[in-house]
């Protein structure tokens, strides 16, 4: 048996409630649209652990916040969950040539078409959500030319979550080295059971996190919030190459673009290109001479 806790939500709130979710380390949810609202699902085992507890209670602070939003909770069996799984995740098509495709579903034959299998367990990206898809696409793009340009490019996947960055990256370009770094043990592990399943596991090094002594990368890939992107910048100058480095960051609602956009403007970075889809937005930028 797992515990399902449902956030109904007006649609009007939608974007809020997911911004606060965001925030919360060690998270994952689907999203379902009925009507005029909003439902957030949440899935935890029955026998809830300490972490469990206190991500559930912060749930409950977030939806109290809000007159209008609604919690259920309910009981369902551990096939119900698997069935729920299979009927959200379909197979996606993203960019010229990838497609997404959970486990179970049979590859399909055509040209030049790159098939990358994810099991998302319980870690965050399956290519459905906009930020994913929105890194997916300018990836097969920018990586296209690194890779002809470059012997063996280095490629960061910083919070990898499913891994679904690093094994599009391993695909697109065989012959790049590629790190994956996320602080949650359960993205680490999807990842690696992933690149498993795509037989790209000894192109990527998956760790908890970044040496001081690593190299420096030529793709730099981050889907992972305002907030942490902002924290991350000296962090990214200390790791790219002068002048050649391109960094994708995501997980930006547009409203914070403008002023993450200048925060890295002002510290040398050239910007590449800004792009939108729904509420939200990726930046691409080259670092500085």
């Amino acid at each position: 048996m797992y515990i399902l806790l449902t956030i109904r939500a007006p649609k009007t709130l939608a974007e809020t409630l997911e911004e606060e979710f965001y925030l919360v380390n060690k998270l994952s949810w689907e999203t379902e649209e009925k009507g005029e609202e909003t439902l957030f699902k949440f899935y935890f085992p029955l026998n809830l652990k300490e972490e469990d507890q206190k991500i559930l209670s912060l749930l409950e602070k977030i939806s109290a916040q809000f007159l209008e939003v609604r919690i259920e909770y309910q009981l369902i069996e551990r096939e119900n969950w698997e069935v729920i799984w299979k009927a959200h995740f379909k197979p996606l098509r993203v960019g010229q040539k990838l497609l997404i495709l959970p486990p179970w579903e049979s590859p399909i034959a055509e040209e030049e078409l790159i098939t990358i299998y994810i099991d998302p367990g319980q870690a965050f990206g399956t290519g459905h959500h906009a930020t994913t898809q929105l890194m997916l696409e300018n990836l097969e793009f920018y990586l296209e030319d690194i890779c002809q340009a470059i012997c063996e490019p280095r490629v960061l996947d910083l919070g990898c979550g499913t891994g679904i960055l690093a094994i599009a990256a391993a695909k697109l370009c065989p012959k790049a080295k590629i790190v994956a770094v996320d602080v949650d043990e359960l993205a680490l592990e999807a990842t690696k059971k992933n690149a498993t399943l795509n037989q790209v596991f000894s192109q990527i090094e998956i760790k908890s996190r970044l040496s001081k002594e690593e190299v420096k990368f030529h793709l730099i890939l981050a889907n992972i919030g305002f907030r942490e992107l902002k924290a991350l910048l000296p962090t990214f100058l200390e790791i790219s190459i002068p002048g050649e480095s391109i960094l994708l960051l995501s997980g930006i609602l547009k409203e914070d673009l403008p002023e993450l956009e200048q925060y890295y403007l002002n510290q040398g970075f050239v910007r590449l290109k800004r792009q939108f889809s729904k509420e939200w937005a990726i930046l691409l930028l080259k670092a500085p001479p």
